[in-house]
């Protein structure tokens, strides 16, 4: 057989146990997340292929996703920027036989290699999304998921995490203790799908996908030393005075040096002070505040995957321009220059590390870009899916 032909393969079942058994029960013992599962929605699912979806919104919805379905040691669909770390690439390569994707970017491969898992029987795991967002909240699924259901024509269901937002937090620093309730659901049967257009089926998958954690586990408490560690990575603009980059966060407390304005927020995700009662609230004023009239500008730090296929932060540096239509790069790395244009609506979304970089893709290249002032990230990922949205016609949120 030709290389076009290899085998996708299983994850190795035992150590597939293992791992994600000692996982839980670290979380259990050392964290105080406590998991439990309702798997009453794959109750039909007795073998491949089958595909399961999942909201994006947490950094540890692939233990949920894997042990709510480890009796089907699941084949999962994950972001190229995992496989740049030594260990990790290692363990997806070699045990768990996972799919890489470059997320927002056109990636033949990748449905080359879901449709091998398919052939070969596999119970295929997929975040829609494409990327994880950074407050308790989904994002719209990404273009072409419908396509790829239908294409597939296998049955589908669904794994949802409620609380896993809240436990691990994009924007803190660890991990908190708490409850994580996992749901399932079938969404999809094989003969449906047959007689389906592509639009209700895109429907039905927005439907299931949209997920907001603060409604879903309303009162419960998540306990943390300090509750808002890393929140003025994400929260970058005063809601009383308006100014942006003023916010600290330490001490369970939100303050603005610039007017004053001090909030605390609950260990159940409440603010107790100023016009906004949650994390969710205050992110998409901020997103509503956005002139896409304004140009940004800054110098930049370039990483890039290296020849080794490890992450290097410091592979170059550049200058990046972006307006409501365009993204504009020029610098180099690794000794390689780069003069480039990007329509954004092409570009689609940017996935980003809250407080350290963003990432988009050249000549089908991973980048991380890095702005001077790490508090910005934030601000030009959501100027990108504003202005985005904004062409498409579709919401963010709400």
């Amino acid at each position: 057989m030709g290389k076009s032909a290899k085998k996708i393969g299983r994850p190795n079942r035992v150590v597939y146990y293992l791992g994600f058994g000692a996982v839980r029960l670290w979380f259990r013992i050392f964290v105080g997340t406590r998991f439990r599962f309702d798997r009453s929605g794959l109750s039909d699912l007795k073998s491949g292929p089958a595909l399961i979806i999942a909201p994006h919104i947490s950094g540890i919805d692939h233990i949920t996703v894997g042990v709510a379905c480890k009796k089907y040691t699941p084949t999962f669909v994950l972001s190229e920027h995992l496989f740049a770390k030594p260990l990790i690439r290692f363990i997806l390569k070699n045990f768990a036989h996972a799919i890489p994707k470059k997320m927002f970017c056109a990636d033949a491969g990748t449905i080359m290699g879901i449709m091998r898992a398919k052939n070969e029987g596999n119970v295929i795991v997929l975040f829609p999304e494409g990327r994880m967002n950074a407050v308790p909240n989904t994002y719209p699924v990404t273009p072409g998921t419908a396509e790829l259901i239908k294409r597939l024509g296998i049955p589908v269901y669904c794994v949802i995490g409620n609380g896993a937002a809240l436990a691990d937090p994009k924007w803190y620093k660890g991990f908190r203790r708490g409850l994580v309730d996992v749901k399932t659901s079938k969404v999809f049967d094989a003969e449906e799908l047959s007689r389906l257009s592509v639009d209700e089926i895109s429907r039905r998958v927005d439907g299931v996908i949209k997920h907001d954690d603060e409604k879903a586990m309303e009162g419960q408490r998540y306990p943390a030393k300090d509750t808002v560690k890393g929140l003025d990575g994400i929260l970058y603009k005063c809601p009383e005075c308006g100014s942006e980059y003023r916010l600290t966060a330490e001490n369970s407390r939100v303050s603005c040096a610039e007017c004053g304005f001090t909030t605390r927020l609950t260990d159940s995700y409440r603010f107790t002070d100023g016009r906004f009662g949650s994390i969710n609230e205050w992110f998409y004023w901020q997103i509503d505040c956005l002139d896409l009239d304004e140009v940004m500008e800054d110098d930049i730090k370039i990483g890039a995957v290296g020849e080794n296929g490890d992450m290097d932060y410091d592979a170059g540096s550049g200058h990046i321009r972006l307006d409501r239509e365009r993204l504009c790069l020029k610098g180099s790395f690794f000794g390689e220059s780069i003069d480039y244009e990007m329509p954004l609506n092409s570009l689609g979304g940017t996935p980003y590390t809250p407080n350290r970089e963003f990432d988009i893709y050249y000549k089908k290249k991973l980048l991380y870009l890095q702005p001077s002032n790490p508090k910005s990230v934030v601000k030009w990922t959501t100027f990108i899916d504003k202005s985005v949205a904004e062409q498409r016609g579709i919401k963010l949120y709400g």
